[in-house]
């Protein structure tokens, strides 16, 4: 591609990132088409992983790519090597962004067998590792970032120009914190950048955007005659690797206009993974009596993955997992009908939240003129299946790889806030709020002052009186959910008070203004209409929930932990091919003494007690 790829412009292109859960990619608009840009290891998609190893970060391929022996947190690389001091990898961190802990409880890190600790730092989920004998602490932004940084990378690389903007895909079901953390990950990207390499360089969020409204948008576009002016009413279903968006979007020419959209945070491919480990780590602890550790549990989820996806296309595939840290092998098979047993109620729950967005999109299923399959997960079956029977049997359209399409959208949307000269017509992109915003009234009630699914931008006033006799001052707190007790909704962490003239209860009125731009970003303002005093508050990333100690230590986490110069990363790579090939080595050697001790008829010590139909791996 050449180097001038993106809108002309002083300031370089703005990239479309698509910020995934287990996978994230990167796209440009270049010369009026949508490029998705090859990382360095030639793939279009990058693992949301990040790995440290003896004091380096890697992310993506790099990460995944660490020897399994060390990719245990808290367990040293064999002894008889000594090349590699730790690794540890960190995954699914876009589960915790912006999350109080009160939603991170120890069920849900063990629902998801994540190989790392998560812990409660003031209200707040932090990730705790132990990496060279030290403890280490990172925020999920700060992992994020990471990702983002490199994202950016990968497109400098390939456009041959620095890259300092972005528009970042956010779900649809994120709350205001969530997006405010997400926003504040980018910009972590751009310190850590400057702080790196000297120059001009990190990312600066221009805009984000729903998944599945991006998604829209690459459909609305994808080979879209400029002439076509006919409505269109799309159904977006958006099943991910760890998330699950719905949208309902009209299109009419370059005009989008999201009616509803939500969906699940924890509902994704890695959720049908976990079905699938569970179900199997019983049948290990029945077969051979074994428990497996965090890292055998790490390699059962590689199999597990791998069965699924192949499971798309076959309808029996074997299981095969050697356990290096037990010296124990494992052989079985799953097949599509007992892993759609095991999701039966995932399955069931993706299609009753679809069911529940249509409903509040007020369209009827006959009048959706398009569904459209966005995310990885889209490639199973049986889902399809459902989501077929949905629409009475509907063909489903997919003819943009459903790994890129979110990532397409953003970009098709980064070049129309470039204002991109190659783009026929400037695309008006109208979004919803996904969760109603508020404020508390006395009981502790919820008053919701924009609805969910309001079209944003948006501005909403509420009359408000005061409570009690005498009273001098309103305290206004910012809230959003839909339950009617401000206890059960987000508290945004933000509030204000504005002084009132003292008189009788109900005498004095004030007005409460909740603002959203076009980024969902929020400004709230109260007037009190005697006196005419008034506060402002805007719910900006420097004001967001992250304090300035957590701010510097991030700063100086990343500097430690940063990707060292070429001679140090000569160093690594070295050292991993050497320990990569003993192990292949290794496993080669220890395969052919088991191939020899089955001809021989001597089984090893973990097969001691096992019958021959048990014994088969």
């Amino acid at each position: 591609m050449s180097k001038d790829g993106g809108a002309p412009s002083a300031r370089g292109p703005i990239v479309g990132i698509d910020l995934g859960t287990t996978y994230s990619v990167v796209a440009v608009h270049s010369k009026g088409r949508v490029e998705i840009l090859s990382n360095d290891s030639g793939s279009r998609t990058t693992p949301s992983v990040v790995g440290f190893l003896s004091g380096d970060s890697f992310v993506g391929e790099a990460a995944k790519d660490l020897p399994p022996s060390c990719q245990v947190f808290g367990q040293y690389a064999p002894s008889n090597f000594g090349l590699l001091e730790r690794t540890c990898e960190l995954v699914h961190a876009k589960r915790l962004i912006g999350r109080p802990w009160k939603d991170v409880t120890s069920t849900v890190c063990r629902k998801n067998h994540w190989p790392f600790k998560v812990f409660d730092d003031c209200g707040v989920p932090r990730i705790q590792v132990k990496i060279d004998e030290k403890e280490e602490e990172f925020s999920p932004e700060e992992i994020s970032g990471l990702v983002l940084r490199s994202m950016r990378d990968t497109a400098e690389t390939v456009l041959g120009v620095p890259v300092t903007r972005a528009v970042i895909t956010v779900p649809a079901y994120f709350n205001e914190r969530q997006r405010q953390a997400t926003k504040l990950a980018g910009q972590w990207t751009q310190t850590l950048a400057m702080a790196q390499i000297c120059k001009i360089a990190g990312l600066e969020v221009t805009a984000m955007i729903n998944e599945a409204t991006a998604a829209a948008v690459a459909y609305g576009l994808d080979k879209k005659s400029s002439s076509e002016m006919k409505k269109k009413t799309i159904f977006i279903f958006d099943l991910g690797g760890g998330t699950f968006d719905v949208s309902v979007v009209t299109v009419l020419g370059n005009d989008f206009t999201v009616l509803a959209s939500g969906g699940d945070p924890h509902l994704g491919g890695q959720d049908f993974d976990v079905r699938l480990m569970d179900h199997f780590t019983k049948e290990i602890r029945a077969k051979h009596r074994a428990q497996l550790n965090e890292m055998s549990i790490q390699e059962l989820r590689r199999a597990c993955e791998l069965a699924k996806r192949k499971l798309s296309a076959m309808a029996e595939v074997p299981l095969s997992v050697y356990f290096a840290e037990l010296d124990l092998g494992f052989r079985s098979t799953v097949s599509r009908a007992l892993f759609e047993d095991l999701c039966a109620d995932l399955f069931k729950l993706a299609m009753k939240i679809a069911e529940d967005i249509l409903v509040d999109s007020k369209v009827d299923r006959c009048d959706i003129d398009e569904v459209v399959l966005v995310g990885g997960s889209t490639r199973i079956p049986k889902v399809r299946a459902l989501l077929s029977d949905m629409f009475g049997g509907r063909e489903l359209r997919q003819s943009i790889n459903p790994d890129e399409a979110v990532a397409y959208g953003a970009a098709m949307h980064a070049a129309n806030l470039a204002r991109d000269p190659f783009l026929n017509n400037l695309v008006q992109l109208k979004d919803v709020t996904p969760l109603s915003l508020g404020t508390d009234m006395v009981g502790g009630r919820f008053a919701p002052i924009i609805a969910r699914n309001t079209p944003i931008p948006c501005r909403r006033t509420e009359t408000f009186w005061t409570a009690f006799p005498n009273q001098s001052s309103v305290t206004v707190k910012v809230y959003q959910g839909e339950r009617p007790f401000v206890r059960d909704n987000y508290y945004l962490n933000k509030q204000f008070k504005i002084d009132v003239p003292e008189r009788s209860d109900g005498q004095v009125r004030v007005l409460v203004t909740f603002e959203l731009d076009s980024d969902g970003l929020l400004t709230v303002s109260c007037e009190e209409t005697t006196s005419g005093r008034s506060r402002t508050l805007t719910l900006s990333p420097e004001e967001s929930r992250v304090a300035e100690k957590d701010v510097e230590a991030m700063l100086l986490n990343a500097e430690r932990f940063r990707t060292s110069d070429g001679e140090e990363k000569a160093r690594i790579e070295r050292n991993l091919g050497i320990l990569m090939a003993a192990r292949r080595d290794r496993q080669e050697r220890r395969r052919r003494q088991h191939m020899h001790n089955r001809r021989v008829g001597n089984k090893p010590a973990w097969m001691t007690g096992c019958d021959k139909t048990d014994s088969r791996w």
